[in-house]
């Protein structure tokens, strides 16, 4: 059996390891005859790396979309790389670090994939190549910076770095989400009432109206036939809606179309802009990390394009990698690309000048999250009224309808 044990040194220095025993009083005998004083002492049994990984959580057969796993979240790594770091950093070897955390992970899924690298690094190989056989868990950023870390002797920095990356781009979609939450319900609750009124109300009206002598007028003619209308078809426009999505979603998984769809998702009036400013954010922040991990410019910038989550924006970031690989200053093939502002050349070719280009595209990224920020709160303040005039608009043309007939009937009988 294997037993994973933590100790102390007499000089006071905690160290870890695994040690192959019978029993767990031969692995406190060994350390006594050691010299070390035991702290703990876990067995680590077959259920921390199930054998060819069996269950119905990570089966390699299944279709990504038959499978019932749960998810690896950003949340999940971060405080994974977090912990990985600091155990990392106390003397801790990397195989004990993490047949501890693959124990600890709640996600039976991020557990599983844990425990593999777990027995690839047992076996020998290096960190960056067991994590390189999990690409649906360990991005493309990853790899490189555990891999910089492992070649340069400072592992435990860059798993922090690692950590701080994740960290932040929890944080902005966290607050992307926090900030439209609140214009989300709001046009989710006006759309409701109207169609609460539209399908169920007017309809009711329609049928009590038609036992009167009295010509509709032309407002409530038409007001009624949209409510017949959107009665019988009321679940069209969910489902229309929800082919748009499906149908977006499918072209952007097809090589042809992925360009052509997400250039048209920058141009979408108000959340293009937005989508756009979250890319730059996540972008530079990536590069800046990357940067300062010691990568050279052009590795940086081919996996910066990986993460920006768009496809017009990877392939002008592709773009201005072989500009810089020709010999051209990067600060020059930013200023010819038109995706970016002119301020966002000359940033970086003082960055260049001084030495300091991840600290300016650090600069960048904040100057891209404040902007993403004023932006989300403008719209917050105006979707609101902007929906009270809509649905008060709507809502007194159906009172006209309605009413106008009324005062038509009580005319008659006066």
């Amino acid at each position: 059996m294997e037993f994973y044990y933590e100790a102390k040194t007499k000089g006071g220095k905690k160290v870890g390891g695994i040690r192959c025993a019978e029993r767990e009083s031969d692995v406190v005998s060994w350390l006594k005859e050691s010299g070390f004083i035991p702290l703990k002492i876990m067995e680590i049994s077959e259920r921390l790396y199930p054998s060819a990984c069996q269950d119905s959580f990570c089966g390699p057969a299944a279709p990504g979309f038959l499978s019932f796993a749960p998810k690896v979240r950003l949340q999940d790594k971060l405080v994974f790389f977090r912990q990985l770091a600091t155990m990392i950093e106390s003397g801790i070897p990397v195989a004990g670090s993490l047949a501890v955390l693959s124990g600890q992970t709640y996600n039976k899924t991020f557990s599983a994939i844990l425990a593999r690298v777990y027995k690839d690094v047992s076996s020998g190989s290096a960190l960056a190549a067991a994590m390189s056989e999990h690409p649906e868990c360990f991005d493309s950023i990853t790899i490189p910076l555990v891999r910089a870390g492992e070649e340069s002797g400072t592992l435990a920095g860059s798993l922090g770095k690692i950590a701080k990356f994740l960290e932040d781009q929890n944080d902005l979609r966290k607050r992307i989400v926090t900030a439209m939450t609140y214009p989300a319900v709001v046009i989710t609750v006006a759309l409701a009432v109207l169609g609460i009124m539209i399908v169920v109300v007017i309809p009711q009206f329609d049928k009590a109206f038609s036992n009167l002598n009295v010509e509709m007028p032309l407002l409530t003619r038409a007001a009624f036939a949209i409510g017949r209308r959107m009665s019988s078809l009321w679940y069209a426009i969910p489902l229309a809606a929800a082919a748009v999505v499906l149908a977006i979603s499918c072209l952007r998984r097809t090589r042809l179309m992925r360009l052509p769809v997400d250039s048209m998702l920058l141009k979408f009036p108000v959340f293009g802009d937005i989508m756009f400013k979250a890319a730059m954010t996540r972008s530079f922040r990536t590069m800046s990390s990357l940067l300062r991990s010691g990568l050279p410019v052009l590795s940086a910038l081919e996996l910066t394009s990986c993460i920006s989550g768009n496809e017009k924006i990877k392939i002008d970031f592709l773009l201005i990698r072989d500009a810089a690989s020709m010999g051209q200053p990067m600060n020059a093939a930013v200023r010819e690309n038109k995706l970016f502002p002119d301020m966002v050349g000359h940033m970086i070719a003082v960055g260049e000048e001084t030495g300091r280009t991840d600290e300016m595209l650090d600069k960048i990224a904040d100057w891209y999250d404040a902007e993403l920020s004023e932006k989300v709160k403008r719209l917050s303040s105006i979707i609101e009224p902007l929906m009270v005039v809509f649905v008060g608009t709507v809502v007194a043309f159906m009172a006209m309808a309605i009413f106008m007939p009324i005062i038509s009937a009580i005319q008659l009988f006066l």
